[in-house]
């Protein structure tokens, strides 16, 4: 398999429109502008919050509570035994503290750390199909831009054999060199027929041009062509254990497999004892007039243990839920390994075909070069018919298309192969480039907020499960 040759040069502007655009240059600027990607790990960040505020569950929460209070009225409703009167204020701190959950802590963490490292591999997800977005809109301009040579130079060569079939249907001359009216507007149809031609491809290569800004984030200037991509497996059958270790959907669904797993749990322990310690500490006295001196400390604590006994089985149900969800997860992680394995074969077999189409092209675009300059001089010897040429000239413009579209067939098959087994990423293709790291992203996450008691709470949480 061929290898990228050009590399990616740090801190060089890409981007004056008469300099040559390269794929990888082309690539970082996706990779660090494109709002899909962009957005996609601003959501990473935002789901591996998840993980932190599992943890919350672990640590105590503290609030502070302020109290005013004035009623007076009756003690009976007979007003002539006398009103009464309260008058008072209080202020305290509160906290509360799980001691102890059965587990239903523990697996609430357990289920929001595989939705976190879920989110990590659709991260990876979006980043292989914006770089094959990329890729493909990269290929498509170069692709584009070497038709419409082809079809200019097409409708040039028509042009003047137009002029000169023309020329000789006029003059006449010795009878091998005659042309008849026939092949007068044979030339005409087949020089209309390259005007359309070269007015379909400007419009493509417009569209492929707008595609390209809208991807990549930058008007594309003089592109070069890649000789291919790197970290292509050597075989197929490396290739299936590469996607079977790092595909993107398959690795998201194992997480999400785990995840379904520690939500039965999750469910499950909700019927185990839960046990909290709650203290209180505060002042209290009368709002007014206010005096200092008169306002006491009030003091309390309390340890309370719950144990459900029956809910109208609410938790029983939420159990069943949450194995068919599991179920669902299965059946969906089998999908996506079915479906990297039939990506694998399928664009393996695209890149050898690629390559073989590439080679055959290539030689089929000399045989037709060498072809039509031949029957040009020999149709100026009369040994050739004005069919012979326009057909010669046919075939030479069908097969520099194929050759184009060959190229740009097989590099977007490499791209959608490497995505498949996990390697169309930012480390594989941008090696110099500071890349966004997800894994620290949810690091971050499990270690904010740290609290002394969690460390205990937590281990006692987990072993008692």
């Amino acid at each position: 398999m061929r290898v990228l040759s050009a590399t990616l040069v740090l801190g060089v502007a890409i981007a004056s429109p008469a300099a040559a655009q390269t794929l990888q240059e082309s690539l970082a600027m996706a990779y660090r502008g494109n709002p899909t990607l962009l957005g996609e790990q601003a959501n990473q960040r935002a789901v591996t919050e998840n993980s932190a505020q599992a943890r919350s569950g672990w640590r105590p929460t503290v609030s502070v509570n302020m109290d005013a209070n004035y009623q007076q009225g009756p003690y009976t409703s007979a007003f002539a035994l006398g009103t009464f009167t309260s008058n008072y204020a209080e202020g305290y701190v509160s906290a509360k503290q799980t001691l102890y959950s059965f587990g239903h802590v523990a697996n609430q963490v357990r289920a929001a750390d595989a939705r976190s490292r879920a989110e990590g591999q659709t991260l990876r997800l979006t980043e292989s199909q914006v770089f094959t977005s990329a890729i493909s809109a990269y290929m498509d301009v170069l692709r584009d831009r070497y038709v419409l040579d082809v079809r200019k130079a097409d409708l040039e060569m028509l042009t003047r054999q137009v002029r000169v079939i023309t020329s000789r249907y006029n003059l006449g001359g010795a009878p091998g060199e005659q042309v008849t009216r026939t092949d007068v507007e044979q030339s005409e149809t087949r020089r209309r027929s390259a005007e359309v031609a070269l007015a379909q491809v400007r419009a493509t290569l417009a569209a492929s041009e707008a595609n390209f800004r809208a991807v990549i984030g930058i008007e594309p200037a003089q592109l070069t062509m890649p000789e291919g991509l790197p970290g292509l497996p050597p075989s197929i059958e490396l290739a299936v254990r590469q996607a079977i270790a790092a595909n993107p959907q398959l690795a998201e669904m194992r997480d999400v497999k785990s995840a379904t797993e520690a939500d039965i749990d999750t469910a499950r322990s909700q019927w185990g004892p839960q046990i909290q310690a709650q203290g209180l500490f505060g002042t209290v006295g009368p709002a007014a007039p206010f005096r200092g001196h008169e306002y006491a400390e009030e003091i309390g604590g309390t340890v309370s243990l719950v144990q459900p006994l029956y809910n109208g089985d609410l938790y029983n149900s939420q159990i069943r839920q949450a194995r068919d969800k599991d179920e669902q997860a299965r059946q969906n992680l089998e999908q996506a390994r079915r479906a990297a394995l039939q990506d694998v074969v399928t664009n393996w077999r695209a890149v050898e075909n690629g390559q073989q189409a590439i080679e055959a092209s290539r030689a089929e675009v000399q045989s037709g070069e060498t072809t039509l300059k031949g029957y040009q001089v020999e149709y100026g010897y009369g040994l050739r018919s004005t069919t012979d040429v326009l057909y010669a000239d046919q075939n030479l413009r069908a097969a520099q298309v194929d050759l184009a579209n060959s190229r740009h067939d097989t590099i977007v098959a490499e791209a959608k192969l490497l995505a498949s087994i996990g390697r169309l990423q930012a480390r594989d293709l941008l090696p110099g480039l500071q890349r966004y790291d997800s894994d620290a992203a949810l690091h971050r996450a499990r270690t904010r907020g740290w609290e002394p008691l969690q460390t205990p709470v937590a281990a006692l949480d987990r072993a008692g499960w």
